[in-house]
C-alpha cells in the first residue's frame, strides 16, 4: 500500500476514493479471471499437472486478495465512518494484501521464465537474470508485508517508501526483460512458409499483450508512489497487478488453439492412452438398417482412423519441415 497520511479533514478522493476504485477493478478482473480458468479446465485437459496447478493456485491466489481488499474498504469507508481517527491507521488486511499479489507475480514470472529457459535452449545465464529479479522481488515484497505490519500508521509507513518503489521497480525490469526476450527469439526464427509466418507473427503479438498491460500497470504505480507519496493514488493500479498476472497467464494458455490456427483437441469424451500408440476411434453414426427397410432407405456406418504421432515420427512419415515442427513447439509453450 501507498505511504499516505490522512489527516482530520483532508479529502477523501485521492486516498480511500482510490482505494474504492482500484476494489472495483480489480473485482471486474477477477470474474474475467473466473471466466478464463473455467474455460481452461473444461478445455486442457491433457496438460502437464504444474500447469494445472499453477493455474488454481493463481486462482485461489486472487480469491483471497480480493477478500482483503473488500475487508479493508469496507472497514475504512463503513465500519470507520466519519473516524478519523481510524482512517490514520493501516488495518492488518491493508498490508496482507500485498503477499497474495507478490505470490501470483511470482508464479507467473517464474513460469515466464520456465518459458525462456525452454526457447533460448536453456540458457542459464538469461534464465538466471529473471529468476534473480522475480527472487528479489519477492524478498522485498516479503520485507514489506512484515514492516507494514509493524508500521502501525500510514505515517510511519512513509519510512519504508524506497521499498515500495524498489517493488515495482524490479516487478516492471523482470516483466519487461521477460517480453522483449520472447520477442526476440521468436522474430529471429525464420518462417518457411506463410503458415509458419503467421504462427510467428501471432506469437509475437500475443507475448506483447500478455506483458503490456502488467508492465504498464507497474509503471504506473510506479509513478504514482514518486510524484504522490502521500495518497492513496497508486492502490487503483496495484490492486489490479495480480488479477493482470493470473489474467495474462489464463490468456496465454487460452489462446494456444488460436494461435495454431485451428481448434485441434481431442474430444473429451475419447481418451488417447500414449502419444506413442497408435489409437482408432470408431463410432456408428446411424443403426445399422433392420431388413425390412425400403430399398430407397440408407443406412451409414462411418469408420474414423486417427493416427497420433510424435513430432519426429509425423516429420519423418510425412515429410514436414523442421522449422514448422519448432513452431508448432512454441505455440504449445504459449
Amino acid at each position: 500500500m501507498s505511504a499516505a497520511t490522512l489527516h482530520p479533514g483532508a479529502p477523501l478522493d485521492n486516498t480511500m476514493g482510490s482505494m474504492l476504485l482500484g476494489v472495483i477493478l480489480s473485482a471486474i478482473l477477477y470474474g474475467i479471471s473466473l471466466l478464463q480458468s473455467l474455460f481452461y479446465f473444461t478445455r486442457y485437459h491433457r496438460d502437464p499437472w504444474f500447469i494445472k496447478t499453477l493455474v488454481a493456485a493463481t486462482v485461489c491466489l486472487d480469491t483471497l486478495h480480493l477478500a482483503f481488499v473488500i475487508h479493508t474498504v469496507y472497514y475504512y469507508l463503513i465500519s470507520s465512518y466519519y473516524n478519523h481517527d481510524a482512517l490514520q491507521g493501516m488495518i492488518w488486511s491493508v498490508s496482507l494484501e500485498a503477499l497474495p499479489t507478490g505470490v501470483t507475480a511470482g508464479l507467473v514470472q517464474s513460469f515466464y521464465a520456465y518459458r525462456v529457459w525452454r526457447m533460448s535452449n536453456h540458457n542459464v545465464f538469461l534464465t538466471g537474470i529473471i529468476l534473480a529479479l522475480v527472487l528479489a522481488c519477492s524478498a522485498c515484497g516479503t520485507a514489506w508485508v512484515v514492516l507494514a505490519l509493524e508500521a502501525g500508521t500510514y505515517a510511519h509507513l512513509l519510512t519504508i517508501s524506497p521499498l515500495t518503489i524498489s517493488i515495482n521497480a524490479l516487478s516492471t525490469a523482470a516483466d519487461i526483460i521477460i517480453t522483449s526476450t520472447l520477442c526476440f527469439m521468436l522474430h529471429r526464427t525464420r518462417p518457411v512458409s506463410l503458415t509458419s509466418e503467421t504462427m510467428v507473427n501471432r506469437l509475437i503479438l500475443f507475448t506483447i499483450n500478455t506483458g503490456l498491460l502488467t508492465s504498464l500497470c507497474a509503471v504506473a504505480s510506479l509513478i504514482s508512489l514518486i510524484v504522490s507519496p502521500k495518497t492513496l493514488i497508486y492502490a487503483s493500479f496495484y490492486f489490479c497487478i495480480g488479477r493482470l498476472y493470473s489474467n495474462a497467464l489464463l490468456a496465454s494458455l487460452n489462446a494456444r488453439d488460436v494461435i495454431r490456427g485451428s481448434i485441434n483437441d481431442i474430444d473429451t469424451n475419447f481418451h488417447l492412452k500414449s502419444y506413442q500408440q497408435r489409437t482408432q476411434i470408431s463410432r456408428d453414426v446411424f443403426a445399422r438398417a433392420p431388413e425390412n427397410t425400403a430399398a430407397n432407405e440408407l443406412a451409414i456406418r462411418i469408420e474414423n482412423q486417427t493416427e497420433v504421432y510424435e513430432d519426429h515420427a509425423y516429420d519423418k512419415k510425412f515429410g514436414r519441415p523442421e522449422s514448422e515442427n519448432t513452431l508448432t513447439v512454441m505455440a504449445d509453450e504459449v
